[in-house]
């Protein structure tokens, strides 16, 4: 978050904003949760095995998967507020989201591309995947929170 003068306000700022309101940070972790678990449900269980022929639909584990995106929503609701420069709120939320799917994802690829052989091609291919659907996830939550809104 920032000030009116577009000073970054730390912990401290991100515990302000949560009590005074609580409802708007609550309602853009869970969409912006919601939506990037539908896009990687749609990818992975709906597109990905059409163009896929060794890839096939699964359903298990989608509870913990919604768990899942739904803290790594708050991650990113945190960031873009701690990194917000009150620029294009499309703009802001990609960035966001390609930040945080670039540290979610690519550095235990490559634990497991040297632990279990998998290719660094596929690795580097389910990074770029995932900048796009933290990216989605990303543009949710800004155009949810608008930092000029909080700021009000």
């Amino acid at each position: 978050m920032r000030t009116k003068d577009n000073e970054k306000i730390g912990l401290a700022g991100f515990a302000e904003v949560l009590r005074k309101k609580p409802l708007k940070l609550f309602i853009a972790t869970a969409v912006g949760g919601l939506g990037m678990w539908i896009v990687a449900g749609l990818w992975h269980n709906l597109l990905l095995p059409i163009i896929n022929e060794n890839a096939t639909a699964h359903h298990e584990g989608l509870g913990i998967g919604l768990i899942a995106y739904i803290i790594l929503s708050f991650l990113l609701v945190y960031l873009y507020l701690q990194i917000n420069k009150k620029n294009n709120i499309f703009l802001e939320g990609v960035k966001i989201g390609i930040i945080v799917g670039v540290l979610w994802v690519f550095p235990h690829g490559l634990v497991m591309a040297g632990t279990h052989n998998t290719s660094i091609i596929y690795e580097i291919k389910n990074t770029l995947y995932h900048m796009v659907e933290q990216g989605i996830g990303g543009v949710i939550i800004a155009g949810i929170l608008q930092e000029r809104i909080i700021s009000q």
